[in-house]
């Protein structure tokens, strides 16, 4: 890691010579020689990182070498802040020629001299105690270690569960939950040590048709050590019913305990906990969660624990299924799987083979031991020299316990490159369990400085690599992917997680405050809030002037730290205050933070923003959605590094309801005669922003634009649209979503030199759809809302000849016909269709051939549609099928075995039929 640290700082040191030559006049001679003397340092500590781990020696001396360079790094920041500044008060500013940039410049040498004494004498001591001549038993990793070649999104599996060794298992516990005894309340539980594989098994269980046709109902829940009833509830609820925002809005636990009671109590319901920790933790759950099934049907719970304690205490009557670990055959296979990912097995040779069950005794039957082992080998060579070179890396004496995997993830994180591993231990920062969005986590690690240029590239790009690159190595999981193959959300096992802390402590890259939080937060550089039992967690920032980022995972901070926050953190990069509900109002602090680069401030109760955050020259990330901001800033048209900008969901403090645009307009005093100028921000990647007047003011110059999202009134800027589109050929996703009550056509222009966009999504009326070819070429994914599409317009014709489309939603009015019909030879990669709230249609046709790679379909309230169509009993890939708010006789007929319609889908392995009626 201390290597990642100072290579950082030389990359700093460099463009900080580069960009700023006339401004160190005299003094560059100091600062190239501090970046010599680190180069020669940076050269050696690849290897000493991997002896630290050894000899406490070595440790000592990397510890040196890297507070010496988190020291530099800040020195370097806080001079150009205050050069920064001064240039604001002295606009010309190109060197130091006033006493006041003088005395600044003496104060920056004299303590790059200082450092440059230090680095001297920890450069000196790599020689006095025989650092260089320790071995570490491995051999160093090269420079441009990692990927051969970069993956290609279309190249990529589909994440499957692997339940190798597991299959008895799933016998078993499916029998348990489908036994129809009398007992109402049964607990199956799967005990076992983290990474045996409890999360892998409970999933495949809980997705199998056999089990989920037993039960009306059905959710899984994550649970985790820190957790809070509200949010499980929240979590049963969204799943099971589907709530709009304002249904749930204002609701406190005893609420959100009722609407699910109220719906559940007649039901079959199958509820599956996942990792609770302690037995309080389970009284806390059934509290809320099964007092409603007194009289009511029966109810079958799966909890998966690492305590044999919790699973008796959940259910004395039942004997706990204890998971094994896997035998020499089972994680060989396992351990295949991983490392011949994406190739085939050509290359094993009968002596792969016998390294390979060497490696996967080693360990100890332990599946998140030979995933993680198997990913790290599928970026090497498939040779037995390559593999015997791991076997004698690092000591495999295997302590016992629930952490008996740690060798081998820290083998599998010590070979990461330097630049992988910032990234990697990152994922400490989040909570357990917690799904992360992809989005939001490069723009995080673009923010933090982790990304390296690398030719005409974009850092998201680069940093979007870097991600599939720890997938593929199995430190990270993607739990959901888009339509063209990039990842969408992800999450990172809890025993890497711990890992991650673990190794962030010793080099101050992070620190965890919360309920379990002991240790000193003074000198780290990340600080992640989590959860406290009041929610209001008491953090001294007398400790924390040296802090880069915050992110806080809480719903409310304390007074005394919100305040402290603008008077000591003068060297934040990242402020991350997403759904924050005591946070009313920025101070005019804030604008000397003059070194941020992402601010978050999503959910929050933020009325107002102050004028001095037009000071945010370096700010690259800004959220400021569903806030109670009544207006746009006109602070964010100065911002002109931005890269990612989120202005929507404006809401009235008093009515709770989204404002119109028009509103928003007039409040800041714009009229469309003189609009804002958005051309101003060039470097715009993502665009998501309330419709108004900006629309006329340049929109067509912002040619990076990879996402543009505009939802409001669309009506007077249709035509501004219609010109600006059209040139912005870099984008990847549309979205224009019309909230007017008008019949204004939406501007679809010829999209067929838009070679990048994957995803594109249109609310609002559609006078006809264009031709096949005027859509774009690559297109994946398409959702219609309020088109308005007439009976002879038939808009499957059209759209099943798009070659590319994977996800096609029709919704809200989206076609008012009586009729649709699907073609045979038709959307020949479609894999989602969702029909939704088309109150018009009566019949639908599904031609043989039509869909042949469908895998999920799903219907909602389209409550005049007789049946469902013939032609899916010829739809042969069809995995899941959703019957959602449909009319009571619909569902009938679907009825498993009994219904009329239930041998057109009985081939189908997941049938849901969710009720919104009593039974």
């Amino acid at each position: 890691m201390a290597e990642g640290v100072v290579t950082f700082l030389l990359q700093k040191l460099g463009l900080l010579v580069l960009d700023e030559a006339n401004l160190l006049l005299g003094v560059d001679k100091q600062i190239m020689s501090f970046h010599d003397e680190l180069e020669w340092i940076n050269s050696f500590l690849r290897d000493a990182d991997k002896k630290r781990r050894i000899y406490k020696r070595v440790d000592v001396w990397v510890s040196q070498v890297r507070n010496l360079a988190y020291e530099a790094d800040d020195i370097i920041d806080l001079f150009m802040l205050e050069v920064q500044q001064q240039r604001q008060r002295n606009i010309g500013l190109k060197c130091m020629c006033y006493p006041k940039q003088l005395f600044t410049l003496h104060k920056f040498v004299k303590q790059i001299d200082d450092v440059n004494s230090r680095i001297e004498k920890i450069s000196a001591n790599k020689s006095k105690y025989g650092i260089e001549t320790l071995e570490a038993g491995q051999t160093s990793v090269p420079l441009n270690d990692g990927l051969a070649c970069k993956l290609r999104r279309v190249s990529i599996k589909e994440e499957l569960e692997d339940v190798v060794g597991m299959k008895k298992d799933m016998e078993d516990l499916a029998m348990l939950l489908k036994n129809d005894e009398s007992q109402q309340l049964r607990v199956v539980s799967i005990v076992a040590m983290g990474g045996s594989g409890k999360t892998t098994l409970a999933k495949s269980v809980y997705k199998r048709r056999d089990v989920q046709k037993c039960f009306d109902s059905y959710t899984w829940i994550y649970v985790s050590q820190e957790f809070t009833i509200k949010d499980l509830l929240l979590e049963a609820i969204k799943h099971i019913m589907q709530p709009t925002k304002e249904e749930l809005e204002a609701k406190n636990e005893e609420g959100l305990g009722k609407i699910l009671s109220d719906h559940l109590k007649e039901r079959r319901c199958l509820l599956v906990f996942d990792d609770v920790w302690k037995k309080e933790d389970w009284d806390r759950i059934k509290e809320a969660f099964l007092p409603q099934i007194e009289g009511g049907k029966q109810w079958r719970v799966l909890l998966t624990t690492r305590n044999w304690e919790v699973a008796k205490h959940a259910d004395p009557s039942s004997v706990p299924h204890e998971l094994k670990p896997l035998n020499d055959k089972e994680g060989l296979e396992l351990f295949l799987n991983k490392v011949y990912q994406f190739e085939e097995r050509s290359s094993f040779t009968e002596d792969l083979k016998d390294r390979g069950k060497q490696l996967v005794a080693k360990c100890g039957g332990l599946p998140l031991a030979i995933v993680v082992l198997g990913g790290f080998l599928s970026t090497k060579d498939k040779t037995p020299e390559e593999w015997s070179k791991v076997l004698k890396s690092v000591s495999w004496q295997l302590s016992q316990g629930p952490y008996q995997c740690m060798h081998i993830l820290a083998l599998s994180y010590t070979n990461l490159p330097y630049y992988l591993q910032s990234c990697f231990l990152y994922f400490g920062l989040f909570p357990e369990d917690y799904e992360i969005s992809c989005s939001k986590l490069i723009q995080l690690w673009v923010a933090e400085g982790f990304i390296q240029e690398r030719g005409d590239e974009t850092l998201e790009d680069i940093a979007e690599e870097y991600l599939e690159e720890l997938i593929q190595r199995s430190l990270i999981q993607a739990t959901s992917r888009r339509s063209n193959g990039g990842v969408q959300t992800c999450r990172i096992h809890d025993l890497l997680r711990d890992f991650a802390i673990s190794e962030s402590k010793k080099d101050k890259l992070l620190v965890i405050y919360g309920d379990k939080c002991s240790t000193s937060l003074n000198r780290f550089r990340r600080l992640a809030i989590h959860s406290s039992h009041d929610g209001k967690p008491r953090i001294s920032t007398a400790s924390l002037n040296h802090l880069h980022s915050l992110l806080c995972f809480s719903e409310s901070l304390h007074k005394k730290f919100w305040k402290g926050l603008y008077l000591e953190f003068n060297l934040l990069r990242v402020l991350d205050l997403k759904d924050v509900q005591n946070i009313q109002s920025l101070p005019k602090e804030i604008g000397g933070f003059l070194l941020l680069k992402y601010l978050n401030l999503n959910g929050t109760s933020i009325r107002r923003i102050p004028h001095s955050m037009r000071n945010l020259s370096n700010l690259q990330t800004l959220d400021l959605s569903y806030t109670t901001l009544s207006y746009i800033p006109n602070e964010i048209w100065k911002m002109q590094q931005l890269r990612h900008l989120y202005v929507h969901g404006f809401y009235d403090t008093s009515s709770k309801l989204r404002k119109c645009v028009g509103k928003v307009v007039h409040v800041i005093g714009e009229s469309c005669c003189h609009p804002p100028r958005i051309d101003n921000l060039r470097n715009l990647q993502t665009l998501d922003l309330e419709a108004g007047s900006w629309i006329k003011g340049g929109l067509d110059k912002l040619t990076n634009l990879r996402e543009l999202v505009i939802e409001g009134d669309l009506t007077l800027y249709t035509k501004a649209l219609t010109v600006s589109i059209p040139e912005l050929k870099k984008l990847q996703t549309l979205r224009l979503y019309d909230a007017s009550n008008e019949n204004t056509p939406l501007p679809f222009v010829s999209f067929s030199h838009h070679v990048h966009l994957n995803d594109l999504r249109l609310g609002g009326v559609l006078e006809k759809l264009p031709e096949p070819k005027d859509f774009p070429p690559y297109l994946t994914k398409l959702q219609l809302r309020k088109s308005r599409l007439k009976q002879d317009d038939q808009p499957m014709a059209t759209l099943e000849k798009l070659p590319n489309l994977k996800i096609l939603e029709l919704y809200w009015f989206s076609f008012d016909g009586k009729e649709m019909i699907c073609s045979g030879g038709g959307f020949a990669k479609l894999q989602t269709l969702e029909l939704s709230s088309l109150n018009n249609l009566e019949d639908l046709k599904v031609e043989q051939g039509a869909f042949p790679c469908l895998k999920v379909f799903n219907i909602f309230q389209c409550r005049q549609l007789k049946m469902l169509p013939d032609g899916l009993r010829h739809v042969s890939t069809l995995q899941e099928l959703g019957i959602w708010s449909m009319p009571k006789e619909f569902e009938v007929r679907v009825k498993q075995e009994t219904g009329e319609e239930w041998e057109k889908i009985k081939h189908i392995p997941s049938v849901s039929v969710r009720y919104t009626h009593d039974d």
